[in-house]
């Protein structure tokens, strides 16, 4: 048995406990920078591991509801393994006994078993016998999905605080429910999106219904607006840069005989490098211009999140060999995850990183995607990652000893 099987095989052993918190932060999820009980139950968990140095709150994380542990076993270089903790304002739809208790919020992006699997990580990694020399740095995260009013989400915090001054290199995972457990997305390079929003606002005159050509329309200016829109990722940006555009809400007036004063619209913009980014912000800027050619005027307001994710060679390289080490049957899908966002980018562009996405799904019939009320993962899946998490550790820090 390699060392790889028999973390497997410790994870295994713990099996009860990791669905047990996983359930239990499944019935108590808590949004963006309200994750209290979450992190509080983090906290009293880790401390309950010998060994293990554990960090909490603003003082000591960066940010309020931050929890992370620190095991050292002699000398040797740093290495951390994240998890984020915080879920989502979305009704959910299961009627599983560990559905939700709190109206209106629900872990539907998998950061409960995120967060249990890293957990696990921690217990199997603490085993006296666990054969590694050097530091291992369990970062409990909060604020993955949303920003605060700085604009910032939970890493900045983190590496702001300097949790990842001393660090080597950082390994995360993430639920995969498009593919069914013996599936793992892993891939070099860019692998998420840059995450930016907008906020545009198209100044008019308003008026009477009746009497149009009296005054200037916002809304008749926003017909031409959104077609410049939609055109910048398909006629004016390569098809060799994966980018797009999306308007997520519009508002304007309240009566059918109305012509409103002005008109705002929100959206968000996602691409893989920064000369695309950069390119989406000046087509965006040209893209409202045109209301000043009707009479309008206009603001506009460019939020930049979350970098792209962007996945180190040398830590892909490392999480391949413990999963063909561990796991050999599995199949490993080398493609990008897609535009979505993942705050683990300001991690991977602080130390040399990798995210993998881990087959958690069930049958392609049963629709349980990402961010939806009835999303949900096979439990089984657990103990798959608290070995990748800590097979990767300690296989980069025996390998930078040899």
């Amino acid at each position: 048995m390699n060392s790889g099987q028999m973390l497997y095989k410790k994870a295994q052993n713990i099996y009860s406990s990791l669905v047990a918190w996983r359930r239990y932060l499944h019935q108590h999820p808590e949004l963006s920078f309200e994750e209290k009980n979450t992190a509080s139950f983090v906290e009293s968990e880790l401390r309950k591991i010998d060994g293990i140095k554990v960090l909490a709150g603003k003082e000591e994380t960066g940010i309020e509801t931050g929890v992370a542990g620190i095991l050292k076993k002699g000398e040797g270089p740093v290495v951390a393994l994240r998890a984020d903790m915080d879920a989502l304002p979305i009704q959910e739809e299961n009627e599983s006994i560990y559905k939700s208790q709190n109206f209106g919020v629900m872990h539907a992006c998998g950061h409960d078993a995120h967060t249990a699997i890293l957990l696990g990580a921690a217990h199997v990694l603490a085993d006296t016998d666990s054969p590694f020399s050097g530091t291992i740095k369990f970062l409990f995260q909060p604020a993955e999905e949303g920003s605060d009013d700085t604009g910032r989400t939970g890493a900045p915090y983190f590496i702001q605080k300097g949790l990842l001054d001393d660090v080597s290199m950082a390994f995360a995972l993430h639920m995969d429910p498009e593919n069914e457990p013996g599936s793992i997305k892993l891939h070099q390079g860019p692998s998420m999106a840059n995450v930016d929003t907008f906020k545009g606002i198209i100044y008019g005159t308003g008026g009477h219904g009746a009497y149009p050509h009296l005054g200037t329309d916002p809304v008749w200016m926003l017909s031409f607006v959104l077609q410049a829109i939609q055109g910048v990722a398909a006629r004016r940006t390569s098809p060799l840069s994966p980018a797009v555009i999306s308007v997520g809400e519009i508002k304007t007036g309240s009566s059918t005989n109305v012509i409103p004063e002005k008109v705002t619209l929100q959206g968000t913009m996602r691409s893989y490098d920064k000369n695309t980014r950069k390119h989406l912000d000046k087509e965006l800027h040209q893209a409202f211009s045109l209301v000043e050619s009707m009479g309008g005027s206009l603001e506009l307001d460019i939020e930049h999140g979350e970098p792209a994710l962007s996945n180190d060679q040398k830590a892909v390289e490392i999480y391949k060999s413990v999963i063909q080490e561990t796991f050999p049957t599995f199949h490993i899908l080398n493609e990008p995850y897609g535009l979505g966002g993942e705050d683990f980018g300001y991690i991977a562009e602080k130390v040399p990183s990798a995210m993998l996405f881990l087959g958690a799904g069930f049958s392609k019939k049963e629709n349980r995607g990402l961010h939806m009320p009835c999303f949900d993962i096979q439990e089984e899946i657990l103990p798959v990652g608290v070995s990748l998490l800590a097979g990767s550790a300690i296989y980069y820090l025996n390998e930078t000893h040899e």
